[in-house]
């Protein structure tokens, strides 16, 4: 978990850093885990990946909006960045 983590923030550094000339970016955190948890041994907690990952853009000091419903395309295309985690899909 914490190697896919760096590997997460590493990703969202370098995005960062070529978003070009200091400019605020947007990000869209899609939260579609249905609240599915794991221990994570880093933290000695229950968390679902939502929270893992958010966790990371915490620590980078990255703002982002997370929502559980995705927005349509017109207004999903007003953000530069959107992210969701693929490590769990509940249907429900």
């Amino acid at each position: 978990m914490k190697g896919k983590l760096s590997v997460v923030g590493m990703t969202i550094l370098l995005v960062a850093l070529l978003a070009g000339n200091a400019q605020a970016f947007t990000i869209f955190f899609w939260d579609h885990d249905n609240g599915a948890a794991v221990r994570d041994p880093v933290y000695n907690q229950d968390l679902n990946s939502t929270q893992s990952l958010t966790r990371a853009l915490d620590s980078l000091g990255l703002e982002y909006t997370i929502n559980s419903n995705l927005p349509t395309a017109d207004r999903l295309s007003e953000y530069d960045l959107m992210m969701t985690s693929l490590s769990y899909y509940c249907s429900g």
